[in-house]
């Protein structure tokens, strides 16, 4: 089970069933495999009628991702240095705090969510450019901290879990930060009673900056969850769109998407990219790699692009997205594959093999498209895209104990962030990288 899944059922604290895939090889399987059926011959009068058999095929006939587009910035290399270490004890001093989540701003500098292991409230800590911890503010009442994006004027969007505020019900949503002040504005997107629901969601800043994007799904106790995207404008808070998905999803899936959901994607033209595991064929525990594509209002834009076929047995582990191409870490049975989807393109080679699956969790990619970055058994290990070799991973000096939460990139480099040394020792920590 990868970490991505592991981490969604620690959060909602359910017994959600194991999901693996079949055997792969090292090269793609034939893409010949026919679609199998999605519901049984009907039982009686009133029965359902049965659904059409849904696509098992990977997309092939849309454009596949041809390498770096023309007129792309020129590559800095692969990120092998640590130009600094950056203890962030301080910005919690009384409290162990685990940081959930890093974006960088257009100056340098890194915005760190943190949160601490005592319950109270999340603090939003800055760490200059030069690797100096220069403060830290208290963000509003979240539960859980998601993600964190950084828009264009350096203030922070932190999506989670938000308890009540302003005396009213709290749910799924976003703050709008100053972390120099702490002044925040909140909007739940989605209201629900916790005690009814465990919420799950993604999310994403457009390519303007001009709309947080969420895609927020539940598991819930008497009824299901309508699982949605909603818009929210960044200058005024209100949320402005809002779709039901369900039908979206029963395209390319026999069941929700739920802890499924990998990720949001900005689309270079407005809008946004769900990049989702479909179960396609019930009864079977295969899944595929999936994109839904939807424009700036939330309407379907384009037919789904599946990355890979049922028999690869693949699932999703990391995704980011650049200059519009979106880029996927999907795990197969021996492995990993490293694979990319121009906006409105279709499925295209493997760029590179992976064979640390343990360590496949997060990827950063430059915006040359030439390296990127993910996590390493001591550290993180740059990868050529264009060739697929891996130099030698770089040793972030965590001997006693290494967890790298997550990677970002940033101007010139990119963060990792995480704790370093043994589980009752542990320090919290970000690592500031470049070529």
């Amino acid at each position: 089970m990868s970490g991505r899944r592991l981490a969604a059922v620690a959060l909602a604290g359910l017994a959600l069933a194991t999901l693996t895939g079949c055997p792969a090889g090292s090269e793609r399987a034939d893409r010949t495999a026919g679609p199998g059926s999605t519901t049984g011959p009907p039982s009686g009068p009133s029965s359902p009628a049965p659904r059409p058999a849904l696509a098992t095929d990977a997309t092939t006939d849309l454009p596949a991702y041809g390498g770096p587009p023309a007129g792309a910035p020129a590559s800095a290399g692969p990120l092998t240095a640590v130009r600094a270490a950056v203890d962030l004890t301080p910005a919690t001093p009384t409290v162990f705090s685990v940081p959930e989540a890093a974006d960088t701003t257009a100056d340098g500098r890194t915005l760190v969510a943190l949160a601490p292991v005592d319950g109270s409230r999340p603090q939003l800590a800055t760490v200059s450019r030069a690797g100096v911890l220069t403060g830290a503010v208290e963000l509003p009442p979240f539960t859980s901290v998601a993600a964190l994006h950084v828009l264009s004027d350096g203030r922070a969007v932190v999506v989670g879990e938000l308890g009540p505020v302003d005396d009213s019900a709290g749910g799924y949503g976003l703050a709008v930060v100053d972390p120099s002040t702490g002044a925040a504005r909140t909007t739940v997107g989605v209201r629900f009673d916790p005690d009814e629901v465990v919420p799950f969601g993604r999310s994403t800043v457009s390519a303007d900056g001009g709309r947080v994007y969420l895609f927020v799904t539940a598991i819930g106790r008497r009824q299901e969850f309508p699982e949605q995207l909603v818009a929210v404008d960044v200058g005024t808070g209100e949320v402005v769109g809002r779709r039901t998905v369900t039908d979206d999803v029963a395209r390319v899936s026999t069941v929700p998407a739920r802890f499924e959901a990998a990720a949001l994607a900005p689309r270079p033209g407005g809008g946004v990219t769900l990049v989702l595991d479909a179960s396609p064929v019930a009864a079977r525990l295969e899944r595929i790699p999936t994109l839904l594509e939807f424009d700036a209002d939330l309407a379907p834009d384009g037919e789904p692009v599946r990355l890979t076929n049922l028999a690869e047995g693949a699932e999703t582990q990391a995704v980011t997205t650049v200059g519009g191409t979106v880029f996927v870490v999907v795990e197969v049975d021996d492995g990993d594959w490293v694979l990319a989807v121009p906006d409105g393109g279709g499925a295209g080679p493997v760029l590179a093999q992976l064979d640390d699956p343990a360590h496949d969790y997060a990827l950063v990619v430059e915006p040359a498209q030439q390296w990127a970055l993910l996590p390493a058994v001591g550290g993180v290990r740059a990868v050529d895209l264009r060739t697929g070799a891996q130099p030698p991973p770089v040793d972030l000096g965590c001997d006693g104990g290494l967890h790298v939460r997550g990677l970002h990139g940033g101007a010139s480099g990119a963060v990792a962030f995480g704790e370093c040394g043994a589980v009752a020792q542990r320090t919290a920590m970000l690592w500031l990288l470049g070529p």
